[in-house]
C-alpha cells in the first residue's frame, strides 16, 4: 500500500477507482478495510481515496496523546489531497469519521463539494445546555443522545483484553442483534479483519480522547455543504437522536434512515448506504 509523509507522521492510504474525487474517513480504532464493504459499489463512479487515521493501521500512532485532535485529523486528510494533488472532493465519514468530516469541512471549505455523515454526532456529551430549542419532533430522540452505560464500559475496557475479545465485545454495540443472527459469516469476517489490524492501545486511547473533546454544535449551521446525514435506527452506540440533531442543525442537509441497521450500517446494508451516497453526491 501506498505512504505518504504528512503533518510528521507516514499515512497509511489507498486509491481506487474512477470519476469524481470521493475521500472516505473511517472511525475509531478502524482502519482503512473498514470500507470494504462499500468499494464494489463506488469505483464505478468515484475516485476513491481512503486511508488509515493516525493511531491505527499502517499509519503512525504517537504516543504524545496532545497529538490526537479532530484538527490533526482533519489536517491529515487535506495533507493526503494535497499529496495526491486533488483541490476538491467528496468527503464521506463515518463515526470518528464523521466528526473528522464536520472539521474538514468547517475548516476547509473550499476544498469539500459534497459531505456524507454516517452514524455520528455533532458533539462528544449529552449536556442538554449544547442542544439548542429544537422543535417537538426531535426533543424526544435528542433528550437520549447519549448510549446507555453498558455500551461505554464495554469499549474502554478494550485496552485491557485480547484483539479477538475486543472484537467479539463490539459486535454487540456495533450491530443491530438481528443481523448478527442472520449473517453470521460478515460478523466472522468483521472480527478476523479486526484481529488482522488491531492496533496499539495508545493509539486507540488517543482517539478517543480526541472524541471526548469534540463539538462542531455551535458552528454547523454556518456550514452550507450539500450534506447527506446517514443512520441506522438500531444503532446502541450512537443513538439515532444525533443523526436527526445533525440533519436539524446542517442548512442544507438531507437525512437518510437506514432501517434495521446498527453502528455499522455501512458493512450491514452496504449496497443501500452506497446508492444512497452515489445519487446524493452525482445530484450536486
Amino acid at each position: 500500500m501506498p505512504q505518504a509523509a504528512i503533518n510528521g507522521i507516514t499515512l497509511n492510504y489507498e486509491v481506487a477507482g474512477n470519476g469524481a474525487p470521493l475521500l472516505l474517513i473511517m472511525g475509531l480504532g478502524g482502519t482503512l478495510d473498514g470500507w470494504r464493504k462499500e468499494l464494489p459499489f463506488l469505483t464505478d463512479h468515484f475516485q476513491v481515496i481512503y486511508f488509515d487515521n493516525r493511531g491505527v493501521g499502517q499509519t503512525t500512532a504517537p504516543t504524545d496523546f496532545t497529538a490526537y485532535s479532530m484538527e490533526h485529523f482533519a489536517a491529515d486528510a487535506i495533507g493526503l489531497l494535497d499529496h495526491l494533488g486533488i483541490e476538491r472532493a467528496h468527503v464521506w465519514g463515518v463515526s470518528m469519521g464523521g466528526m473528522i468530516a464536520q472539521h474538514v469541512a468547517l475548516n476547509y471549505p473550499e476544498r469539500v463539494q459534497g459531505l456524507v455523515l454516517g452514524c455520528t454526532l455533532s458533539h462528544s456529551t449529552n449536556d442538554p445546555s449544547a442542544i439548542p430549542t429544537l422543535p417537538a419532533e426531535f426533543q424526544a430522540e435528542a433528550s437520549n443522545l447519549a448510549p446507555e452505560a453498558w455500551v461505554l464500559e464495554l469499549m474502554l475496557s478494550g485496552t485491557q483484553k485480547s484483539a479477538e475479545q475486543v472484537m467479539h465485545d463490539s459486535v454487540r454495540f456495533n450491530f443491530a442483534p438481528a443481523f448478527v443472527a442472520a449473517h453470521p459469516d460478515v460478523i466472522e469476517e468483521y472480527i478476523e479483519v479486526g484481529m488482522r489490524n488491531h492496533g496499539p492501545a495508545h493509539g486507540f486511547m488517543g482517539q478517543w480522547s480526541a472524541i471526548m473533546n469534540h463539538s462542531t454544535i455551535e458552528r454547523l449551521p454556518k456550514l452550507q455543504h450539500p450534506t447527506l446525514v446517514q443512520h441506522g435506527d438500531a444503532d446502541a452506540l450512537v443513538p439515532i437522536g444525533n443523526g436527526r440533531l445533525l440533519a436539524y442543525l446542517l442548512p442544507n442537509a438531507e437525512f437518510q434512515l437506514i432501517p434495521g441497521s446498527g453502528h455499522c450500517y455501512f458493512i450491514e446494508q452496504p449496497e443501500l448506504a452506497s446508492q444512497g451516497v452515489t445519487a446524493f453526491l452525482q445530484s450536486l
